[in-house]
């Protein structure tokens, strides 16, 4: 016996890259002042956590450049250059917005 379902089910978030939005914004309050080498180790793996998140539910195609960006950001978290994560994610944050910074 099959189950039916009361809906079909959307796939992925109701908005395309919410979720790497809403961590894009949660690194870009931390970088207000120069995060310790945990602090950073720290934001890099939140910012993964977000790709991983944006790729399962398969929104990463609709905002790639935004999600290469955000890699960027990591690659200069986790070398400990503060100011260009900032820069790719201020970046990552236009493309997110549609605008193009």
């Amino acid at each position: 016996m099959t189950r039916q379902l009361d809906a079909l089910p959307y796939p992925g978030s109701p908005s395309p890259g919410l979720d790497l939005r809403r961590a894009v914004d949660t690194a870009l309050a931390a970088l207000l002042t120069p995060p310790t080498p945990t602090a950073a180790r720290g934001l890099a793996d939140d910012l993964l956590g977000a790709l991983a998140r944006t790729a399962a539910t398969g929104d990463t195609c609709l905002v790639l450049a935004a999600a290469e960006a955000v890699g960027l950001a990591r690659g200069h978290l986790m070398a400990g250059r503060d100011v260009d994560a900032r820069a790719a994610l201020v970046r990552a944050r236009g493309l997110l917005d549609r605008r193009d910074p």
